[in-house]
């Protein structure tokens, strides 16, 4: 029975150091608390109550346990794991310590503290004067009992938000979000604003102040907050030149925006019929409208006029102004008229582990599987059908009695995200960059143990529907036994890589192993002089690699030639030629290294179709040697031609 009481006095005390209770009201609002040295006791109104550890001194100052003081002083405590700080606050103040360090935060501002916070059988204890001091309490000591007295008074708190605080006078409608409150959790009975206004009518600074007032008639400090209202706001001017005012059909315009706000807040500009230049002769209208942040609007229109006289003809104009990176419209039918360009393929030495089968994830498990050696890349494209996080991981393991060295080179990561041409895009950009550094570190795999490599690959994390796409370059000194493996992103893969199986390839993507990936392509016949074009991926002019998928040892064909990096050499291209390429079999987004500078297909958006190219290079005024890297984007569709257009001279 005694065993049975204890225990139930314990119960009974955890939920009273735990759970806040009210001391009894005085009146005004005023509270008075005791506390002892040495002791856990602590009276609050009147009412004795058990602190969680005694009150301690060390080192002269008196630390106290913050989480009964604050349950006392109706605050709260809370503990940010990012900081390692605990937190103390009341409504009054915001006090961040850490433990064993005497610094700490008022308000976000650093203090310089008497005593480092400890925590004592799981008990945080603080400095009693700190937080007392900070908390708005009066201190006394009585020597004579051990004793320190805490005053303070628990009046309601006032406090609001404005919707503006640099309203326009006369035109911002001002709205008023009230968070007062009473520690104590009294009721607010009543209030009293000063300059509270809705629209305020002149420019200038104003107070608004706010009281409240508590069920026992305490009134709260006030709370203020200056507000600056502005001139009323003018709406923008809208303007530009163009630099004439009459123009040959296919002859430049320059668009100069002169457009000015007084506040220089102009956050909108929206442009009519500007276009860079005009192919029929008529008169044209041009109009830009323009929108400050406050919603004022203004807009200015000028006509220009069209000559019936031609200085270059569309097609001709797109190929002298359009920029690397950026596209423009062609007769896509009209290409496939057009002649091809011979050219010589010198396969090189490069295995290619193509994982993209099956391409989304349905299951956790082996989606490749193979042993290789020597220069080897990984092509891994997926998209997470589960409706769980995933992660891809490759993993090496060395079954040879001697250590393994790999190579880790160039990389490409794009996503996780759940737009494909996007990812492929990310992808392969950041592959051809990666490439041009160069850069190798290296791993070693002792004997008869695993590793993951490309770690930097399996730190993504696919929510259901992203996609994830990666190249990446090893080198490999000894044949490893390498796997694609997807797990569930809180997994341990090494932990449940033996509960693994492998997984059937079941849709129309490839998997498998590739040899003489990389192909060199070299062009000696003149290039510019007429339109021309070179074919790539279509497996006729450019047949795909074949392979064998090893975890079946059946034939497959590499489909689109995806993870070939090409090199192509072109050694006499004329003059003012412009190169850029054109998707035959759909929609395309990918890069390409073209004379050591990488050049995006395209810089803002992706080519369509078959009737869109995008510009890769164009030549200046003598003869050149071009050299164009790319591999084959994820994510789009292949075949495609590099075009050969001659500029106007």
């Amino acid at each position: 029975m005694k065993r049975f009481s204890l225990s139930v006095l314990a119960i009974l005390m955890l939920f009273a150091m735990s759970v806040p209770v009210f001391a009894e009201e005085t009146s005004g609002g005023e509270e008075q608390l005791a506390v002892f040295q040495g002791s856990k006791k602590m009276i609050h109104n009147g009412r004795t109550v058990l602190a969680t550890q005694p009150l301690t001194a060390v080192k002269g100052v008196t630390y106290i346990s913050a989480r009964s003081f604050m349950n006392e002083i109706y605050g709260t405590i809370s503990y940010n794991t990012k900081t390692k700080q605990y937190v103390l606050a009341n409504g009054i103040a915001e006090l961040r310590f850490n433990t064993g360090r005497t610094p700490y935060l008022l308000n976000g501002t650093s203090q310089k503290g008497i005593g480092a916070p400890y925590v004592l059988k799981g008990t945080l204890m603080v400095p009693l004067r700190t937080v007392s001091q900070h908390f708005g309490m009066t201190f006394t000591f009585v020597p004579a009992q051990k004793k320190i007295e805490l005053a303070w008074t628990a009046k309601p708190v006032a406090k609001f938000e404005m919707s503006s605080l640099n309203p326009y006078a006369g035109q911002t409608e001002v709205f008023y979000t009230d968070l007062s409150y009473h520690p104590r959790g009294l009721k607010i009975v009543d209030e009293r604003w000063e300059n509270n206004d809705t629209l305020f009518e002149q420019q200038g600074t104003v107070t608004v102040t706010h009281w409240v007032q508590d069920e026992s008639g305490v009134w709260s400090d006030p709370y203020s907050l200056t507000i600056t209202v502005k001139a009323p706001n003018q709406p923008p001017v809208a303007g530009f030149v163009t630099d004439k005012d009459t123009y040959k059909m296919g002859e430049y315009i320059t668009y100069t925006d002169q457009s000015y706000d007084d506040e220089n807040l102009i956050n909108e500009r929206v442009w009519t019929n500007d276009e860079k230049g005009f192919f029929e002769p008529v008169e044209k209208t041009i109009t830009l409208k323009v929108t400050d942040v406050n919603g004022a609007v203004n807009e200015f229109s000028k006509t220009i006029t069209i000559l019936n006289e031609t200085l270059y003809t569309k097609e001709e104009f797109n190929l002298v102004y359009t920029e690397a990176g950026e596209k423009f419209e062609i007769s896509g039918p009209e290409v496939l008229n057009l002649p091809k360009m011979h050219y010589f393929i010198d396969p090189q030495e490069q295995t290619l582990i193509r994982a993209n089968s099956p391409e989304t994830i349905q299951d956790e498990g082996i989606y490749y599987e193979d042993v290789v050696s020597g220069d080897v890349r990984f092509l891994v494209h997926n998209y997470n059908g589960r409706s769980t996080p995933a992660k891809v991981y490759i993993i090496a393991t060395n079954e040879n009695a001697v250590d393994a060295n790999v190579g880790m080179g160039p990389v490409g990561i794009g996503g996780p995200n759940p737009y494909v041409t996007t990812v492929g895009r990310a992808a392969t950009a950041r592959f051809l960059e990666s490439r041009m550094v160069n850069r190798w570190t290296n791993v070693q795999i002792p004997a008869g143990q695993t590793r993951v490599i490309v770690s930097q690959f399996s730190e993504k994390t696919m929510k259901p529907g992203d996609v994830l796409s990666m190249y990446a370059d090893v080198k490999m000194d000894q044949p490893l036994r390498v796997k694609v493996v997807v797990v569930n992103a809180d997994r341990n893969v090494m932990t449940y890589l033996p509960y693994l199986q492998l997984l059937p390839s079941h849709d129309r993507h490839i998997r498998g192993t590739f040899e003489q990936a990389d192909r060199v392509m070299i062009v000696n016949q003149t290039i510019g002089d007429v339109k021309s074009r070179m074919v790539l991926t279509d497996n006729v002019s450019d047949v795909v690699l074949p392979g064998i998928d090893k975890t079946t040892q059946t034939e497959v064909k590499n489909a689109g030639n995806y993870g070939t990096m090409y090199t192509i050499r072109l050694n006499n291209v004329q003059p003012r030629t412009a190169i850029v390429v054109n998707p035959r079999g759909g929609h395309y987004a990918g890069a390409f290294n073209v004379n050591g500078k990488l050049v995006y297909a395209t810089n803002n958006s992706i080519l369509l179709n078959p009737n869109e190219v995008g510009v890769l290079y164009k030549t200046g005024d003598s003869v050149e040697t071009v050299t164009i890297i790319f591999t084959p984007a994820n994510g789009s569709m292949l075949p495609i031609n590099l075009l050969f257009m001659p500029m106007p001279r």
